[in-house]
């Protein structure tokens, strides 16, 4: 019986570690997609002012026609 208990508890220590490496990876992963989440917002940003600028340089072209 107690060899039983002990190589069971070599399998749950086996199965923990695994568990923490898995873990690790994904929070890795996750860091990854934050990152290109935030450069992602940044460009969008960046683009957004500049059809901004682009849409008033328009809209002052044209009423200052009339």
């Amino acid at each position: 019986m107690s060899q039983q208990v002990q190589m069971g508890m070599e399998n749950m220590l086996k199965l923990v570690n695994e568990i923490d490496q898995n873990s690790v990876g994904i929070k890795e992963e996750i860091e990854k997609s934050k990152d290109y989440a935030m450069e992602k917002k940044r460009v969008l940003e960046e683009e957004k002012e500049q059809f901004q600028k682009a849409a008033y340089t328009i809209l002052d072209m044209l009423s200052n026609r009339s």
